[in-house]
C-alpha cells in the first residue's frame, strides 16, 4: 500500500516532517484518543480522508483510519520536547 502522505506542505513554514511506522493500522477509536476532546479537521486524498490533529502548538498528527503509519510536523526549535510529547502520545495507543 503506498503512503497516503505524499506531496505533504508543512503547516507552519520550516516545520520538519517525520512518518511514524506503526505495529498495527490506525483505528477510529485511535483518532478518537488522540483527539481527545479537540476539534478536529480533515483534507481527503484519494479515496482517503487524512485526520489532521493539532497538538497544543507543538505538532500536527495526521492520520488515515487504516493505514499503518502516521505523519507528524513540529517545530525545529522544539525538537527535543516534541519527541518526547510523541514518544508518549504514540505509546498510550501503540
Amino acid at each position: 500500500m503506498a503512503s497516503p502522505f505524499h506531496d505533504s506542505v508543512p503547516p507552519y513554514p520550516g516545520w520538519e516532517r517525520r512518518i511514524f511506522h506503526l505495529s498495527r493500522p490506525v483505528t477510529d477509536d485511535d483518532v478518537e484518543a488522540i483527539l481527545n476532546g479537540q476539534d478536529e479537521y480533515y483534507r481527503t486524498v484519494g479515496p482517503g480522508r487524512v485526520v489532521c490533529i493539532h497538538k497544543f502548538g507543538l505538532v500536527e498528527v495526521n492520520l488515515v483510519v487504516g493505514a499503518r503509519e502516521i505523519e507528524v510536523w513540529f517545530s525545529p526549535v522544539q525538537r527535543a520536547r516534541t519527541a518526547e510529547y510523541v514518544d508518549a502520545l504514540l505509546a498510550t495507543r501503540f
